[in-house]
């Protein structure tokens, strides 16, 4: 396990800074404190803390390869500091990461998470405060085993048949029916404003062009005509009377 004097000199060695032994012990006391309350299971009155005249020798709480968190955090702070958020962002990152690898360590280790100190009492006193129902005592008194037992006694599929046959007797009884209503029409309402144009048509694909001879006749066409039907006329001493 690391000393208390081997975090500053790692602090100081992997992050030169400018802050003094009394802030970063400062901001060890808050990482230690986050750690016994968090993870250990510490009350907050019985954190351990260190101070100017604590020896340099004393030993932190968090084991290797798991105590880099403490060099993480005192340089996440360092950098909060001096106002470089990248940088605090990245360091945090980083201390959020080892911190969460240590508390799973710590699980596995003593089998079970340590629990927040004073929670299960707190938790307990806030459920009775709100539960103050004249039928608590019928509600404490309903356990999974009675639960389960009423729910086997009237299954959904049970329950179904039985529904469907309540309902068909009564729609034979004719218990809930009515007289037929007479339909009603309402009052003719006022005409509607005239609609909106509608968008205008593609443009029409050309016509046929047509064709002399085929779709129209020529002037020497139209003049052999005149000449076919003058020469087909009799010329008057073909007629007797």
């Amino acid at each position: 396990m690391a000393t208390l004097q081997q975090a500053l000199t790692r602090i100081d060695t992997i992050c030169p800074n400018a802050w003094d032994d009394a802030a970063k012990l400062l901001w060890l006391n808050e990482c230690e404190s986050m750690i016994q309350t968090r993870i250990l299971g510490t009350a907050p009155e019985a954190c351990i803390t260190y101070d100017a005249d604590t020896a340099r020798s004393t030993v932190l709480l968090v084991p290797a390869p798991f105590d880099r968190l403490y060099v993480y955090y005192v340089i996440a702070m360092c950098d909060y500091a001096a106002h470089e958020t990248a940088h605090y962002a990245d360091s945090m990152m980083l201390f959020n990461a080892a911190l969460d690898e240590y508390a799973k360590w710590y699980q596995r280790t003593n089998g079970t998470a340590a629990a927040t100190p004073g929670a299960a009492a707190q938790i307990a006193a806030n459920s009775a405060a709100r539960h103050m129902h004249e039928n608590k005592g019928v509600l404490d008194g309903i356990t999974a085993a009675r639960a389960g037992a009423w729910d086997a006694k009237v299954s959904p599929a049970a329950l179904g048949p039985a529904v469907n046959t309540a309902l068909q007797a009564a729609k034979d009884s004719g218990a809930f029916r009515g007289d037929k209503g007479k339909p009603a029409r309402g009052e003719k309402g006022d005409k509607g404003e005239p609609g909106a144009d509608g968008a205008k048509g593609d443009p029409g694909k050309p016509g046929k062009t047509p064709v002399r001879g085929t779709d129209y006749w020529t002037a020497a066409d139209k003049q052999e005509i005149v000449n076919s039907v003058i020469a087909a006329l009799p010329d008057g001493t073909e007629v007797s009377y």
